[in-house]
């Protein structure tokens, strides 16, 4: 449903951007403060297999992987990947986004 104004690009429109090797790569990563582990959403195969080696017991999830560690070393993990924080939202549990320039 669109609103007055909006600008809300139909599948057609979307397919017509080339894409390109540049730019930057967007991935969430959700936990608590208070617990172990946290769940990472959006990255690659080998970024993946990092992490996965680095907190040993982390596996895959749906859509994501999850790491056995608090979400603070994870994110710290993920900034020496060349990730940064852009955003975050959530009292208990939390969500950040982080983004990486290709």
């Amino acid at each position: 449903m669109d609103t007055k104004g909006s600008q809300n690009p139909s599948s057609a429109n979307l397919n017509n951007i080339p894409l390109t090797e540049e730019g930057v790569v967007y991935i969430a990563i959700k936990g608590s403060l208070h617990a172990s582990d946290c769940s990472v959403f959006g990255l690659g195969d080998e970024e993946i297999r990092a992490l996965t080696k680095k907190y040993p017991g982390s596996g895959v999830v749906v859509n994501g992987v999850s790491i056995k560690t608090n979400v603070l070393h994870a994110i710290n993990s993920l900034s020496l990947l060349g990730y940064k924080i852009i955003s975050s939202t959530g009292e208990n549990e939390i969500t950040w986004t982080l983004q990486r320039e290709l």
